[in-house]
């Protein structure tokens, strides 16, 4: 975050166990009882929400999104082609300190696999310790040409972080760990992405932010912001979207294709949309 670069500065001796992926608490934070407030942090494979104006489409709970290009999840991120060096996800939740109590964690696609087991780890201590109650992860599609700079990152990175991260949910070691499997949700929409097969395009990134919100619905026990289809009321409670599959009539729910009012291409960009208020496409 640019504007938040001094402030980081001055809160970087909070940082230090960030390289050493040694976050751990003594005592753990006292549990807050809701989710109402979540930060999703990506790199470029969701920054089409911000391009395609689909940031409305994230709907039904507080939010921030937090999109950058190059972006890693504990080391130092990459370079982007304008020299921009965005702050790992890592450092964005100290910078942020306890504002959110529910982490979405949409990054990973610039990262390797040698220490993603460590760095979970470390993730999720900085977050206990901050007070959230709930991270929310997503798998990484693996089915996908896309390779990271430094080659750190490609399909079999990806699928191999999948793994792990099933496994550490599985364990119990995180009972906060919630795993949101966009891998497996979105397989077989290769019309939802760029030739790379992680960056969204069109149709995707309504999809990405419709998916995330029912998500967070279903863990909630809410109704789904959105029907499945044009004319059907939305679930109630929200069936997890996981079990469900994906929303096929997402160009009818959403206007996709349509002109969105100031979604210019960005390498990073921070905001979130228009919810409790109704989407621009509906005003």
């Amino acid at each position: 975050m640019i504007a938040g670069a001094a402030t980081f500065a001055a809160a970087a001796t909070v940082v230090s166990a960030a390289g050493d992926f040694a976050a751990t608490v003594s005592e753990p934070a006292v549990r807050l009882e809701s989710h109402d407030r979540a930060l999703l942090v990506s790199d470029s494979a969701w920054l089409g929400i911000r391009t395609y104006g689909a940031e409305d489409s994230v709907q039904g709970f507080e939010h921030m999104l937090d999109l950058a290009s190059c972006r890693r999840r504990v080391t130092t991120s990459c370079r982007n082609y304008d020299g921009y060096v965005p702050i790992p996800l890592y450092d964005e939740v100290v910078w942020r300190e306890g504002v959110y109590n529910t982490l979405i964690v949409a990054t990973g696609y610039n990262d390797g696999d040698r220490e993603f087991r460590d760095e979970v780890d470390a993730i999720m201590g900085l977050t206990r310790s901050y007070g959230y109650d709930r991270v929310i992860w997503l798998t990484l599609r693996s089915n996908v040409s896309y390779q990271s700079p430094d080659d750190a990152g490609f399909a079999e990175v990806f699928e191999r972080n999948n793994a792990t991260l099933a496994a550490i949910a599985a364990s119990g070691d995180h009972p906060e760990l919630v795993i949101a499997d966009w891998a497996s949700y979105a397989g077989d929409r290769p019309e939802w992405f760029a030739r790379d097969g992680i960056h969204l395009r069109r149709a995707g990134p309504f999809a990405a932010g419709d998916y995330i919100s029912r998500k967070v619905a279903h863990l909630d026990g809410r109704a789904c912001p959105q029907p499945e289809a044009v004319g059907e009321s939305p679930p109630d409670p929200c069936p997890d979207p996981d079990l469900t599959g994906p929303v096929t009539d997402v160009d009818g729910v959403y206007p996709v294709g349509e002109p969105a009012p100031a979604a210019p291409f960005v390498l990073e960009w921070e905001g979130f949309g228009s919810w409790p208020a109704p989407p621009w496409w509906d005003r």
